[in-house]
């Protein structure tokens, strides 16, 4: 190793053969960095993984700060997502460089999440979210987060922190010293499918003539999955070729609730006689390495959303899927990857809850090769970009230097965002719908 700094990661979710955004960026972050640091994996309850570059040891989350804490020996820095205020305390009295990983904006992703909820569920879920966010801000020695557009929500959040001030100014008048971009990634290696027959043998419905528009993830409230849904029953009616794919229904961690726009998306179908014949459902999460097979199989990428705050700051994981397997992508307007598909001809973006358009745009990239074919040669070249390996090379080049300095926590603050998160904490486990 050309480095002997400990670097550990805390996955807040699960991590193994089976797992979501989380848990596959904790996954390729641990195994990038193992390539220059000594690296150990945190994850919660039990890992099926074997053979990785990097140490894994697991924890319980319902005693996460004891359990993480005791077993961080000489860790020089922690990159996690959120630390509860113990294991804050812990990471910052120890001397440990603390990054917080803040690519996912969770206080805008909850209003979603809770859409469905009555109002006091959603305000105690915001407030819990919040609190957890501003205890990571006034602790993080370094933030790391997607997009340009996240990193001027953070500016924002850590200049009404007082964060930003004449004394962090001088030390970094850009503020790269203490936040940095580093989106989600994609291996260097082209996808290569154990069995090219999968989607064929689970569903039988499908011919290997058919042409596959491709849902690759979850169906979440923020997804506008019911325009997608249409748009395919408007192309059925005069092609029977073209089938719709949802990789994922339900989340693989069982403590995240079922979405309620995926069981209205359920139900559309089944009313409308388009389960199974144009329109099709894998219900139980799919393997990490196992997606690959559908991936493969796919000819567009599709990944809707609407006109909200999620949307604006979202950076959609599933993307780098599609870039990776050359897939033409039919994408709603509005989000960072809309704009960088739209500059560098990578797709068609459409408007929000379009159906109409959406079935143009994938009929337009479907029947015309040349358009297909100038699709997949841009992706091809536009995807390097996101490679893990340069994706981290900011943020090896910064440890390596040693040039994130530890800062001293707040404590009369930590104390009072602490009391409320926990009190936030308390009010949402006894809220109900």
């Amino acid at each position: 190793m050309s480095s002997q700094k400990i670097i550990a990661l805390v996955s807040n979710d699960k991590v193994g053969k089976v797992m979501a955004g989380p848990g596959i960026r904790y996954f390729n972050l641990a195994k990038t960095l193992a390539k220059h640091f000594s690296v150990v994996l945190f994850v919660p309850d039990s890992c099926d993984l074997v053979d990785t570059n990097f140490r894994i040891k697991t924890y319980d989350p319902r005693h996460s700060s004891k359990d993480i804490s005791r077993q961080l020996g000489n860790t020089d820095y922690l990159i996690a997502q959120s630390l509860r205020p113990p294991l804050l305390y812990s990471v910052k009295r120890k001397g440990i460089r603390y990054i917080a990983d803040l690519y996912d904006p969770l206080t805008i992703e909850v209003l979603e999440y809770t859409a469905f909820d009555k109002i006091k569920t959603r305000q105690n879920v915001f407030d819990f979210s919040y609190y957890s966010l501003c205890l990571q801000l006034d602790a993080a020695d370094h933030i790391l987060c997607a997009s340009e557009k996240q990193k001027d929500f953070y500016l924002g959040l850590l200049s009404d922190r007082r964060l930003i001030n004449s004394t962090s100014y001088l030390e970094s008048p850009d503020f790269s010293k203490f936040i940095s971009i580093l989106p989600f990634g994609l291996s260097a290696d082209q996808p290569v499918a154990k069995n090219k027959n999968r989607l064929e043998e689970k569903f039988p419905q499908i011919k290997k003539t058919d042409k596959i528009i491709y849902w690759g993830g979850g169906i979440w409230n923020w997804f506008d999955s019911l325009s997608v849904v249409k748009a395919v029953e408007q192309i059925s009616k005069k092609r029977g070729d073209i089938k719709l794919f949802f990789l994922g229904v339900r989340h693989p961690n069982p403590k995240i609730k079922d979405m309620e726009m995926a069981q209205k998306t359920l139900d559309y179908c089944e009313k409308n006689g388009l389960t199974n014949k144009s329109v099709f459902f894998n219900f139980e999460w799919t393997p990490y390495e196992e997606r690959v097979d559908y991936l493969t199989r796919a000819d567009i990428g599709i990944s809707t959303h609407f006109n909200n705050l999620e949307t604006r700051f979202s950076f959609r994981t599933r993307i780098l899927d599609y870039l990776w397997a050359d897939l033409p992508i039919v994408l709603t307007k509005g989000d960072s990857f809309a704009d960088l598909a739209e500059k560098h001809n990578l797709g068609k973006v459409v408007d929000y809850t379009d159906p109409s358009g959406i079935a143009t745009a994938i009929l337009e990239i479907l029947n015309n090769r040349d358009i297909n074919s100038k699709l997949k040669n841009n992706i091809d070249s536009f995807k390097k970009r996101f490679i893990w390996d340069n994706l981290a090379d900011n943020l090896v080049t910064v440890i390596k230097k040693d040039e994130i300095t530890t800062k001293k926590l707040p404590f009369q603050q930590y104390m009072i965002n602490s009391y409320k998160f926990y009190r936030a904490g308390a009010k949402k486990k006894f809220s109900k719908k």
